[in-house]
């Protein structure tokens, strides 16, 4: 395998090479954008080779394999070419050094099986894909293969960002139950997905099986992890959403409280899950009238996310829509506009038409809209 990127300064050409490959149903083409300063220190080396080329025409650029690129966009044109920019990163770069070290931690020595690639492009916000890419798995997939639970666990996670809330847990439902039939019951993958199963099940408004669900799978973790875990954070922070909705907002916040905890020892702080934790401990500040504290925290949120998600993923979305009721709450009427048009723009590139975050976005711009007038 060769240990460079070949490029070209040359868009043009590029496209030509594009422009010559055979359409096929299952391929589609791509151009990568890649953004690079020779003058950026902590780069892994790159160079304009075309003086030294026996193609000069071809304006050739090398980069080094194991170059850090950070993904700043992913648009298609209007000939139906995926347009994916990025920008070359130093290898020193803080913001992005301790999170690339805690994923390398947590997925670089571990074994890549056919089911790393979906849930990449699940991380990514690309849902469709992602579905489309389970759902092939388990059609080619022999009846008795070993992955087949947590393939159908990983497309019940996509089903429930996509808002199908009943083919989320038909497909969580048939994961439990190949992982009763081949597990022991105390598995910690069955956790796993009986957190997931309550999840939708919180979603579409079953609160209590909900919270039997999650205590189910903190009782799991708790005896496979202890109390000072991710999951067990994962859990918490699911459980605090249903005491919420019950008013019960000092077991909510005794909770999310925990949740931070765990998570400021074991993440970095550009985690994605750091930007979950204080997106929710904004929400049930809201709730309460903190509206200051809860800006602070939707804030932190915004900016973590910013950092370590693409700019078009609907977690980038829902804070910015959270954002807005504090504008509303205060009577700023064309911050909070600004605010949900923009988590609108994000929504309609990721989400269907109908999903209930597209719907919810919406419904406040015309409440917001309607105060303006």
């Amino acid at each position: 395998m060769n240990s460079f990127l070949s490029t070209t300064t040359n868009r043009q050409s590029a496209l030509s090479f594009l422009y010559s490959s055979n359409i096929s149903n299952n391929l589609v083409r791509v151009l990568f954008e890649i953004d690079a300063n020779p003058q950026l220190a902590g780069v892994k080396p790159f160079a304009n080779i075309t003086s030294f080329s026996y193609f000069p025409g071809e304006s050739e650029v090398l980069l080094m394999l194991g170059s850090i690129l950070r993904l700043v966009s992913i648009d298609d044109d209007e000939r139906g070419i995926s347009i994916v920019r990025s920008t070359l990163c130093s290898n020193s770069d803080h913001e992005v050094q301790v999170l690339f070290d805690y994923m390398k931690k947590e997925h670089g020595d571990a074994e890549t099986t056919t089911l790393s690639f979906g849930i990449l492009l699940g991380q990514m916000g690309k849902f469709d894909e992602a579905e489309k890419y389970f759902d092939r798995l388990l059609k080619e997939m022999p009846p008795d293969h070993e992955d087949i639970a947590a393939c159908c666990h990983n497309l019940g996670d996509i089903l429930d960002k996509k808002g199908d809330y009943q083919s989320s847990l038909k497909a969580y439902q048939k994961s439990l139950e190949i992982m009763f039939q081949t597990r022991r019951p105390d598995h910690p993958d069955i956790g796993t997905t009986l957190n997931g199963i309550a999840t939708v099940q919180a979603k579409t408004g079953n609160y209590i099986q909900a919270l039997e669900s999650f205590t189910k799978a903190h009782e799991i973790w708790k005896q496979a992890f202890g109390e000072d875990n991710p999951k067990i954070a994962l859990c918490l922070s699911n459980m605090a959403g249903i005491y919420q909705v019950y008013g019960k907002y000092t077991e909510a916040l005794d909770c999310l409280q925990k949740v931070l905890s765990i998570r400021q020892h074991h993440l970095p702080a550009d985690h994605p899950d750091m930007g979950d934790t204080h997106n929710n401990i904004g929400i049930l500040y809201c709730s309460l009238d903190k509206l200051d504290l809860a800006f602070e925290h939707y804030n932190t949120s915004l900016k973590i996310k910013q950092t370590c998600l693409p700019p078009n993923h609907p977690d980038i979305a829902m804070t910015l829509s959270n954002m807005s009721l504090i504008y509303e709450q205060k009577g700023e009427f064309n911050q909070a506009l600004s605010y949900l048009q923009n988590a609108a723009k994000i929504y309609h590139q990721t989400l269907d038409p109908t999903h209930p975050y597209v719907l919810q976005v919406e419904r406040l711009i015309q409440r917001v809209s309607s105060k303006l007038k």
